[in-house]
């Protein structure tokens, strides 16, 4: 598949979001881990994980990738398609996958290629559209997953909990994240986003904007 670069024209750092999901990975790894970022676009979120030494990014953008690399010399980014991984068995410790899997044409293909190159006991983490949110509720086709034409693969959490437990998955948690597209007050909303995110405590059972999932590899 080819991405054209202006598919990440938009794309904005988001510090907020980063620096919550670097106090997750520190929680779930070690210093001295090896961690892969899929559809890692840019690859910020390196730059709140400095004390790491084996971080890995890779993207089907080969533009995306060359400025990831300007942004994070030190990591090591690769041109690759999440569903066919060309690492060994068993090579990280954790994956991380934010808002990515939405864009995989076979999203199980992709979970199944987490569990290979995952350690015994090592994470998957996955955020992706809820469906099931309340701003698609009340905002139908205008909701924000659905302006992406790149988004081919949005399903229910119960889908999602099928695919990682199908997969040998144990998952530690499924909840969702994120009022951004809140259909009312949204800049209200937005400010309670940042807040959530800043006191590390973003999570909403049920409707919020995407859905997570932190799952180990039996």
């Amino acid at each position: 598949m080819v991405v054209d670069y202006t598919t990440f024209k938009d794309y904005k750092e988001q510090p907020f979001k980063w620096k919550f999901w670097a106090h997750v990975i520190r929680k779930k790894t070690r210093a001295m881990d090896h961690i892969l970022e899929l559809g890692c676009t840019h690859g910020y979120i390196f730059s709140y994980l400095k004390e790491y030494k084996n971080k890995s990014g890779v993207d089907i953008s080969h533009a995306a990738i060359e400025h990831a690399k300007k942004i994070n010399p030190l990591a090591n980014f690769s041109v690759m398609d999440a569903e066919k991984l060309a690492f060994e068995d068993e090579a990280f410790q954790l994956v991380l996958c934010i808002d990515m899997i939405e864009h995989v044409k076979n999203p199980e293909a992709c979970i199944q290629e987490a569990y290979r190159i995952l350690k015994k006991g090592g994470y998957v983490i996955i955020t992706t559209p809820n469906p099931e949110s309340y701003s698609r509720k009340k905002k139908g086709l205008k909701w924000f997953a659905f302006q992406d034409p790149t988004h081919i693969s949005i399903y229910e959490i119960k889908k999602w909990t099928e695919l990682l437990e199908k997969n040998n998955f144990v998952i530690e948690n499924a909840t969702t994240i994120d009022l951004f597209d809140m259909p009312y007050f949204s800049k209200w909303f937005q400010g309670i986003n940042w807040f959530l995110y800043t006191i590390r405590h973003p999570f909403i059972p049920r409707y919020g904007d995407n859905s997570v999932f932190i799952a180990r590899k039996r």
